[in-house]
């Protein structure tokens, strides 16, 4: 076996490896662990019983975080497979099926029968790849001691290598900050799917630097850096810690659970508040050693690190909703005609806001309206808004008459040059000029039903044999419906079967209408 002090050889076999086939080099490790390699004559040695073998006692070193163990014997990998399921062995096991690793270490014999075996032996490497401890035997049953291993990995080290953990510890905690630094502004910005990425990346990157110092303050031989290390250990463990809450709190907001979200958040500041008693690491490429003799504050931060809410308060709603509403409609009413929205009475002088004054005693005053300042509110409206509806004075009291005028007539109706409404008119047409008063009456009573006796039109008499232009003339001369007057709309949905002779007057008329001659028999008469 090599003795201490010696360089170990690299090399790189095939290995069995957490249930996966695959090759291991030593380089992979060294530098950032130490490395026992343990040597033994084979898999399912006389060493071994149904029980336990003889890797149990290395098994246990697999618990430290800055050791590696690889088992090394010349078996194959397939045998490797069947000796870890017997024993649930976790320990890395290569195969150096020619034995050649075996002779650089220098632990290949050959037993008394010329069987090519390779001795028991341990041997400790540094993470500067030297050989701190070595021991070897040909005896199959003998077992290494666990002591001195556990002794040589304690004097492991120093300062150098504490140091080089250190500043691999430190990259880490750069990369976590940068993630931390992102994703609380995206915290800030509730961007809650990138803040949840940021948040676990800084978490990963912390945890690996929080693993790294710790080694360090294992193997550093110089009590003047152990606070260093120690307190950078210690804030980069709270730093991983804050990290996972916040991981939960992003993920609880981007799912709708704002509570939830804000009870993580302020579970978050418990180890946060671990954070603010410590100083940021010193750069290991700065002065070294630091002039600090330690990263603890005299008096920690009170600021929180993470991002909060403004306190905004909420407005109160002192407009007045009815008010608001008015102004708005007369605003797109200026927009549309151009003039000026009427004032707004319901609202007092000095409340630019629309809102009522408030009395003395903080109740807000009611606005009286009387009926002056209503009808000049009208009257401003009306003029305000020419294109609206007529008022009332500008309508007729009582219109029977569908169109203005009589087709085909002359403008009998006097107007009113004056404000250009016709007068009152209670018939559609004028009585004939001959009627005498009791037909005048009649034409009066029955002015308003369509087809009634008397109603005449001026303007050429129509053709007593064109049916079609009695009805037209009958169609026009209709106003509102009475009692006696046919059904208009059921007439053009559904003709009488038996057309009215023309000559004939309508069955439902009254007596008085009956007595006097239709305008389609004086016409027919005239014609003769």
């Amino acid at each position: 076996m090599l003795s201490e002090g010696a360089d170990a050889p690299g090399f790189e076999l095939p290995a069995l490896v957490d249930g996966e086939e695959r090759r291991v080099a030593l380089s992979e490790y060294l530098g950032d662990d130490a490395v026992i390699l343990a040597f033994y004559p084979a898999d399912f040695n006389p060493a071994c019983d149904e029980e336990s073998c003889d890797l149990d006692r290395l098994d246990l070193f697999t618990m430290q975080k800055d050791v590696r163990i690889l088992g090394i014997s010349p078996d194959s990998v397939y045998s490797h497979r069947a000796f870890t399921a017997q024993y649930d062995l976790t320990v890395p096991l290569l195969a150096d099926t020619d034995g050649e690793v075996a002779k650089r270490y220098d632990v290949d014999f050959v037993d008394d029968i010329g069987q090519s075996l390779i001795e028991r032996a341990v041997a400790v490497v540094g993470h500067d790849g030297t050989i701190t401890y070595s021991w070897s035997t040909d005896d199959m049953t003998e077992l290494p001691a666990v002591e001195e291993i556990t002794d040589a990995l304690a004097e492991t080290g120093g300062d150098d290598t504490a140091f080089a953990r250190y500043r691999v510890g430190h990259a880490h905690y750069t990369e976590g900050r940068r993630a931390f630094t992102s994703a609380m502004e995206a915290f800030r910005q509730t961007e809650w799917v990138m803040a949840q990425h940021d948040f676990q990346q800084a978490r990963e990157e912390f945890e690996a630097a929080a693993d790294r110092f710790d080694t360090a303050v294992r193997f550093v031989d110089d009590g003047s850096l152990t606070p260093i290390y120690e307190g950078a250990h210690e804030k980069a463990t709270a730093l991983w810690q804050a990290a996972d809450w916040l991981v939960q709190s992003a993920s609880a907001y981007s799912s709708g659970s704002g509570s939830e979200g804000e009870e993580l958040r302020d579970d978050a500041e418990i180890p946060l508040s671990t954070v603010r008693e410590y100083r940021e690491p010193p750069d290991p490429d700065g002065e070294w050693p630091p002039e600090m003799e330690t990263l603890e504050k005299d008096e920690p931060d009170d600021a929180t690190v993470l991002p909060t809410e403004a306190d905004d308060e909420d407005a109160a709603l002192t407009v007045d909703i009815d008010a608001a509403a008015e102004a708005t409609d007369a605003e797109a009413t200026s927009d549309e005609t151009g003039a000026e929205p009427a004032p707004d009475r319901r609202r007092e002088p000095g409340t630019a806001d629309g809102a009522p004054t408030a009395a003395a005693d903080g109740e807000p005053v009611e606005d009286d309206i009387d009926d002056e300042e209503l009808a000049e509110i009208q009257a401003e409206l009306a003029a305000n808004h020419p294109d609206s509806e007529p008022s009332a004075a500008e309508v007729t009291e009582e219109s029977t008459a569908i169109v203005e005028a009589p087709p085909m007539g002359d403008a009998d109706d006097e107007t009113d040059e004056s404000d250009g409404v016709p007068e009152k008119s209670t018939s559609i047409v004028d009585p004939p000029a001959g009627a005498s008063a009791d037909e005048a009456d009649t034409a009066s009573e029955h002015g308003d039903e369509p087809g009634a006796a008397g109603d005449t039109t001026d303007g050429p008499a129509p053709d007593a044999g064109d049916g079609r232009a009695d009805e037209a003339t009958a169609m026009e001369s209709e106003g509102p419906d009475t009692d006696d007057a046919p059904d208009l709309s059921l007439e053009l949905a559904e003709p009488d079967p038996e057309p009215i002779d023309a000559d004939d007057p309508p069955a439902d008329e009254s007596e008085a209408a009956s007595d006097e001659p239709s305008e389609a028999d004086g016409g027919a008469g005239a014609d003769e």
